[in-house]
C-alpha cells in the first residue's frame, strides 16, 4: 500500500498530467457502463433514478480523490496559485456557481423532489430530474389543458430558486381548491339549482374527501394554519339579471381538467333532467371574435358547450 502512495508522488509533472487523463478518461468509462448497466437490476423507476445519480456522482467523486492522490506532492505549492485562479473563475463563472449553490439548496431545504409538480417563475411542471446546474421539468399547461403535459422538456437553472418564489403542489397538502361558475335564467328554481350542484359536487369528491382531511391534518401538524372547509360550497350572486353560482371544492392537483369535464358532464344532464326548472343562461354556442388565439375561451367557464366559428370558415 505504501509503495503504491509513493509511486505516484515519483513521477515527474509531465508524466502526472499523462496520468491524469488516462486515469479520467478510465474513471470515467467504467462509471458510465456502471452508469448503464447497474440501475436495471432494480424493479422500481425510483429506485433506477436513485441508483443511476448515486453512480454518477460516486464517479465525480472517485476522480476528484484520484487527482488529490496524484497531485498530493504539489498541492502544497499550488495552493497559492490555486486561489488566484480560483478568484477569477468565481467571477467569471459566478452564474455556474449560483446555480450549485442552488443544488444544494434544493437538497438541504427539500424545496421540491423528482416527482413532484411544481411552478418555477412561470413555467410549470413535473420535476424529473435535479441535476448539479439545472433542473428539468415536464412541462404542463400552456397551449394545452392546465394538467397535461405539452410535450416540451424545460431546463431550468437551479440558480433560479435562489432568486424567485417556487410553488410545490405537491409538498403538504397535497390537494387545491378549485372552483367552477354556471350561469342559470333568473326564472331558475334557485334551491334547486343550489341541491343540485351540491350533489354533484359532493358525488364527485366524495372519493377522496378523507384523503383530503387526513392530509391537511398531517400539514397543520407541521404548520400553523386555520382549519378551512374542505366540504364543496355553493355560492350564489345575481351578476346581469342571471343566477351565477360558483362551486368550490378540493381537488388532487393532478386531476383538476378531469374534475372540471366531470362536473359540467354530470351538470349537463341535470339541467336537461330538469323539465325546465333550471335553465341555462349563456348560449350554448359562442362566436370566437379572435380566432387562432391561445386560451381564447378561458375567460368563459359559465357555458357547457364552445362552438367555434371562425370569420370565412365554409359552412
Amino acid at each position: 500500500m505504501h509503495g503504491l502512495l509513493t509511486q505516484p508522488i515519483s513521477l515527474s509533472l509531465l508524466e502526472k498530467c499523462i496520468a491524469a487523463v488516462i486515469g479520467i478518461f478510465f474513471i470515467h468509462g467504467t462509471f458510465r457502463v456502471l452508469e448503464q448497466t447497474l440501475p436495471r437490476r432494480f424493479g422500481r423507476a425510483d429506485a433506477r433514478y436513485k441508483v443511476r445519480k448515486f453512480v454518477a456522482f460516486s464517479g465525480y467523486l472517485a476522480i476528484l480523490l484520484f487527482l488529490a492522490v496524484l497531485f498530493e506532492d504539489r498541492l502544497g505549492r499550488l495552493s497559492f496559485a490555486f486561489g488566484v485562479v480560483g478568484a477569477g473563475v468565481a467571477v467569471a463563472l459566478q452564474d455556474v456557481l449560483a446555480s450549485i449553490a442552488g443544488a444544494f439548496s434544493i437538497g438541504f431545504s427539500k424545496l421540491y423532489a423528482v416527482g413532484d409538480r411544481v411552478q418555477i417563475g412561470d413555467t410549470r411542471g413535473d420535476v424529473i430530474d435535479i441535476g448539479l446546474l439545472r433542473t428539468t421539468l415536464m412541462e404542463t399547461g400552456n397551449w394545452v389543458s392546465r394538467d397535461l403535459y405539452n410535450g416540451r422538456l424545460v431546463r431550468i437553472p437551479n440558480s433560479t430558486v435562489m432568486k424567485g418564489a417556487v410553488f410545490n403542489y405537491s409538498q403538504g397538502f397535497q390537494f387545491l381548491w378549485d372552483e367552477i361558475r354556471v350561469l342559470f335564467t333568473i326564472t331558475s328554481d334557485c334551491t334547486l339549482a343550489r341541491e343540485m350542484l351540491l350533489r354533484v359536487a359532493k358525488e364527485a369528491i366524495g372519493e377522496y374527501l378523507l384523503e383530503a382531511q387526513t392530509s391537511w391534518k398531517v400539514m397543520s401538524d407541521n404548520y400553523r394554519s386555520a382549519n378551512p372547509p374542505l366540504e364543496p360550497t355553493v355560492t350564489l350572486v345575481v351578476a346581469a339579471g342571471s343566477l351565477e353560482f360558483t362551486v368550490s371544492y378540493v381537488v388532487d392537483y393532478t386531476k383538476r381538467t378531469i374534475m372540471q369535464d366531470q362536473f359540467f358532464t354530470k351538470i349537463v344532464e341535470e339541467v336537461a333532467n330538469s323539465n325546465g326548472q333550471i335553465e341555462w343562461a349563456a348560449p350554448p354556442c359562442m362566436v370566437a371574435s379572435k380566432p387562432g388565439t391561445p386560451g381564447a375561451f378561458e375567460e368563459h367557464p359559465l357555458s357547457s358547450t364552445h362552438c367555434t366559428t371562425h370569420p370565412g370558415d365554409s359552412h
